[in-house]
């Protein structure tokens, strides 16, 4: 059988549209959010940390609270997804923010690859050719998860918890041949240069990006703000330990993902008194 390649582009609402000047058709002149500049972090000492804790967490977007990422006119995906493409953005393998990825292995990712039979004879059903189908990466539609890797910081100086978010890896679902194996992190984005420059990092770009505001179309709300005022809600994963393990991965939570989620939750807790806790008056 003879064998050929056929690269199926969808005609969808090409990347291009997604961009920062999402009410263009208003009836006055927005670009409040394309003049934004980040807000830099306080500095801290690390004499003044007396309590850090490092913590994973899942972002659904399908989630109610957390709609607005998916918001069809500037959806936090296709955002990612496109400063990726055009190299404002660097996409590491992991956590460890060192192992950058080139973008010609970034676009490779994503794609879903099947195979047809098509008949190449009308009167002889028998000969056919196998035909290889690969399907672009449509983010908006494969990406509806986020995974956060952040710092709880507590300064004893000002008696005041710190949350500073490290990293930012969407999720997709991975499939070969239609099937779905499961979800894994397309790219870690580092969230927020430590020496301040702002070179590839993602506040310097999401600070630019407007996000849906359900209370307020006038009142001007980035992404930055977003993760900033932690205006989503999310779960948490994985907890600083010494196995380097996830929850799930624990004994008690393979079989259970109820128990995973309330242990989540327990973390979640913990966390919020230890601020409490360490409170001077």
């Amino acid at each position: 059988m003879k064998k050929s390649i056929i690269i199926l582009m969808f005609s969808m609402l090409s990347f291009a549209s997604f961009a920062q000047g999402v009410y263009d058709d208003f009836i006055y002149n927005r670009q409040a959010v394309t003049e934004r500049k980040v807000i830099p972090w306080p500095y801290l000492r690390e004499a003044d940390v007396f309590f850090a804790k490092r913590v994973v967490r899942i972002v659904d977007t399908r989630e109610k609270q957390n709609q607005p990422m998916a918001w069809p006119k500037n959806p936090l995906s296709v955002v990612l997804y496109n400063n990726i493409k055009e190299g404002k953005i660097i996409p590491y393998r992991d956590d460890s923010l060192s192992s950058q990825m080139s973008i010609e292995y970034f676009m490779t990712l994503g794609t879903d690859t099947d195979y047809i039979e098509v008949p190449i004879d009308p009167n002889d059903p028998s000969l056919t050719r196998t035909d290889t189908i690969i399907s672009p990466m449509i983010p908006e539609l494969r990406i509806q998860k986020f995974r956060i890797v952040e710092d709880w910081l507590f300064d004893k100086k000002h008696s005041q918890m710190y949350v500073r978010i490290v990293s930012i890896a969407p999720r997709y679902n991975v499939r070969i041949k239609g099937v779905d194996l499961g979800e894994q992190d397309l790219c870690v984005l580092k969230y927020h240069a430590k020496d301040g420059s702002g070179e590839a990092d993602l506040r310097h770009i999401l600070v630019n990006y407007e996000i849906f505001n359900r209370q307020n179309d006038a009142a001007r709300l980035t992404f930055d703000d977003w993760f900033e005022n932690r205006l989503f809600t999310s779960y948490i994963v994985k907890e600083a330990n010494q196995q380097d393990m996830y929850i799930k991965e624990y004994d008690a939570f393979k079989d259970n993902g109820v128990a995973a989620l309330l242990e989540g939750e327990r973390i979640k807790q913990e966390l919020f008194e230890k601020e409490h806790d360490y409170w001077e008056y």
